[in-house]
C-alpha cells in the first residue's frame, strides 16, 4: 500500500466526513477546495479517495475531482501505475459508500468520460483498472480512439490482463501504434514494457521485440538517444540497453554519456560492455575514465579489462589498485597478482608507509588504503607501524587505523579502542564499537559504563549501550536496568528495548547469577522506580530466583 502523508490524510478525512443534511447542501465549495488541495499533493494513493467524487451529481465537485485525479495521474511513475492497477481493481463495494459509485460504473457510461478534455485520458485510464472486465474493455476502446501517446501506458498495462479479450484489444491497439511518431511515448513507457518480460498470463516476447525493433530503427534513433537524458533512471536504463544492442555511429557518445550518468546501474552496464564495443585508443580512453569512477564495480571492470589485455601491461594497473580506497578492489588486485606476478603484499604496504613521507602520498585516501591493506595482509607486529595514524586529523584515516589494528592485534589495543569509542565523529566511534564487540568482557562493564555515563554526544551513548548489551547474561542486565535512568530519552527507550530482548532470550542460557549479581540487579530495579513497568519488574525478579 502506498503511504499518504498525514497532511493529505487529514484532507481526505475532511472530504469523507459525515455531514448533516444542511451541511451537505452547503458543502460544495468546501469539497472543491479540499479536492484541489489533494490534487496538488501529487500523492498517488490519494486517487483511491478522489475518483468516486468524479461521479458526483454536483458539477463543481465532479469538475474539481476530475482535475485533481488528472493531476495525480500525471504525477504517477511506472511503479505507481502498476500498483494502482491492482489497488483499484481490488477495491470492492464494501470499501465505503462513496467507492460503491465507482464500483458500479457500467460499460455504457464509459463513453461519457471522453468529453472531459485533457483529463479524459487519465479518467479512462483509471477505468481501464476497473474490477469489471466489460468496463476495462470499454475503456480500452475509448483509449484507442485517442492519439498522441498519453494513452499508451494504460494500453501496455492491459497487455497482461487476465481476460483474453481485453489483452487482445490492448495488443491490437499497441500494434497500430508501432510507428515512428510514437517513438517518444514508447520510450517514456519502456519501464512498463520491461515488466512484460516477466509477465505470465500471455507470451509478450514477439510484441516486445517489435517495440524494440521500432525504437532501434533509424527513424527512431534520435528519440532513443534522447532517452539517456530522461529524468527517469528506468527509462535511461532501458534506453541504454537498446542503444548498446544495436549498431550506430554514435555508440562512443552513448558510452560516454552512460559512464557519466549519476545512476550506478547505468555506469556499470556501460562498463560491462566497453570491451566488446571498442578497441585500441578508444578503449584505453574509456578504461581510464572507468578507473577513476567512484563506484567500485565500475573500477573493477576497468581492472579486469586491463588483465584481459595482457599480463605484462596489467601489472602497473594492478599495483595501483593495491592502494585503492575500497577493500574489494585491493582484494581483486591481489588475486590477479598472485597469478601474474607473485609478491609480498604486506611488504608492499609496509614500504609504502615507510618509504614515502606523508606529504608525498597522493591523498588521505592513499594513506587509508595502505593502512587498510597492511591490516588485511600483515602480522601482529605491524601494528606499531600504523599506530601513529590513530591520532590523525582525518576521521577516515582514524577509522581505517582502528579497523587495521583490530585485525592485526586487537586484544593489545583495548584502551585505545575505548578512547576511540568516545570520538566525536560517529564513524570512528562506530568502528571502535565493532572492534570491541567480540571482547567486551576483556574491557569490563565498569569501564564501558563510565563512557556511557559521561558521554555528551548521542552516538557515543548509543554505542556504549550497545557494547554493554554484549556483556554476559547477568552482567549486562544490571547495566541495562541502570541505563534506564539516563537523562537522554533515546537511551531510556533503547534500554527498555534491550531489557525486553533480554527477557525473551532468558531461557537460551542456564547460567545462574551470583549473590553479588542478584544484589546489584535488585538495587538497580529498586532505583529504576516507575521507569520500569510492574510487569517487567515482576519478570526480572522472577528470573533471579533459583530453579
Amino acid at each position: 500500500m502506498r503511504s499518504i502523508s498525514p497532511e493529505t490524510q487529514r484532507l481526505i478525512s475532511d472530504l469523507h466526513r459525515r455531514r448533516t443534511f444542511w451541511t451537505a447542501l452547503r458543502s460544495s465549495d468546501v469539497d472543491v477546495s479540499l479536492l484541489n488541495s489533494i490534487g496538488d499533493s501529487k500523492e498517488t494513493a490519494a486517487l483511491l479517495d478522489v475518483l468516486p467524487f468524479t461521479l458526483s451529481s454536483k458539477r463543481d465537485v465532479a469538475a474539481a475531482a476530475t482535475a485533481a485525479a488528472h493531476k495525480l495521474v500525471l504525477a504517477t511513475t511506472a511503479d505507481d501505475m502498476a500498483w494502482l492497477d491492482g489497488a483499484l481493481r481490488w477495491q470492492s463495494r464494501y470499501s465505503g459508500d462513496l467507492f460503491d459509485e465507482w464500483y458500479k460504473v457500467k460499460p455504457q457510461q464509459v463513453a461519457s468520460f471522453e468529453r472531459l478534455g485533457a483529463a479524459s485520458v487519465s479518467l479512462l485510464g483509471m477505468l481501464s483498472f476497473h474490477h469489471s472486465g466489460y468496463v476495462r474493455q470499454a475503456a480500452l476502446n475509448s483509449l484507442d480512439n485517442i492519439s498522441g501517446g498519453s494513452e499508451l501506458r494504460f494500453l501496455i498495462l492491459r497487455l497482461n490482463d487476465w481476460v483474453a479479450n481485453v489483452r487482445d484489444t490492448a495488443s491490437k491497439a499497441i500494434r497500430s501504434r508501432l510507428r515512428p511518431e510514437y517513438a517518444a511515448p514508447f520510450i517514456q513507457n519502456l519501464p512498463l514494457v520491461a515488466r512484460l518480460e516477466g509477465a505470465g498470463r500471455a507470451d509478450h516476447k514477439e510484441l516486445v521485440q517489435a517495440i524494440d525493433q521500432l525504437l532501434q530503427s533509424d527513424a527512431c534513433r534520435p528519440a532513443l538517444f534522447d532517452s539517456l537524458r530522461s529524468n527517469n533512471r528506468l527509462v535511461r536504463r532501458a534506453g541504454l540497453r537498446l542503444l548498446l544492442s544495436s549498431a550506430g555511429a554514435e555508440l562512443e557518445e552513448v558510452a560516454r554519456q552512460a559512464l557519466a550518468d549519476r545512476d550506478t546501474v547505468i555506469r556499470l552496464t556501460a562498463a560491462q560492455n566497453i570491451s566488446s564495443l571498442f578497441s585500441g585508443d578508444t578503449l584505453e580512453q574509456f578504461l581510464t575514465l572507468m578507473s577513476r569512477d567512484r563506484y567500485t564495480p565500475v573500477r573493477r571492470e576497468a581492472l579486469r579489462n586491463y588483465v584481459a589485455g595482457g599480463a605484462q601491461a596489467a601489472q602497473g594497473k594492478l599495483k595501483l589498485a593495491l592502494l585503492d580506497r575500497h577493500q574489494a578492489m585491493r582484494e581483486e588486485a591481489r588475486y590477479h597478482l598472485r597469478t601474474i606476478a607473485p609478491m609480498d603484499f604486506a611488504a608492499f604496504y609496509r614500504q609504502t608507509l615507510l618509504a614515502a613521507p606523508r606529504d608525498l602520498l597522493a591523498t588521505v585516501s592513499c594513506l587509508c588504503a595502505a593502512v587498510s591493506g597492511l591490516g588485511e595482509t600483515g602480522i601482529a607486529s605491524d601494528d606499531t607501524l600504523i599506530l601513529p595514524y590513530v591520532l590523525d586529523m582525518s576521521p577516515r584515516l582514524r577509522t581505517a587505523t582502528i579497523k587495521a589494528l583490530n585485525r592485526l592485534n586487537g586484544k593489545a589495543h583495548l584502551g585505545l579502542f575505548l578512547r576511540a569509542l568516545r570520538d566525536e565523529v560517529p564513524a570512528v566511534s562506530r568502528q571502535a564499537l565493532v572492534a570491541l564487540s567480540d571482547k567486551p568482557a576483556l574491557v569490563g562493564g565498569e569501564a564501558i559504563w563510565a563512557i556511557l555515563a559521561s558521554a555528551e554526544t548521542p552516538h557515543v551513548k548509543r554505542n556504549a549501550l550497545s557494547l554493554l548489551e554484549k556483556l554476559g547474561k547477568w552482567t549486562n542486565i544490571y547495566y541495562l536496568v541502570k541505563a534506564i535512568r539516563d537523562s537522554d530519552e533515546e537511551i531510556v527507550n533503547l534500554s527498555r528495548s534491550a531489557i525486553h530482548r533480554w527477557l525473551i532470550r532468558f531461557n537460551r542460557s542456564f547460567t545462574q547469577p551470583t549473590a553479588n549479581q542478584i544484589e546489584k540487579l535488585s538495587d538497580a530495579i529498586g532505583a529504576a522506580g516507575d521507569l520500569l513497568n510492574e510487569k517487567t519488574k515482576a519478570q526480572l525478579l522472577f528470573s533471579m530466583k533459583s530453579p
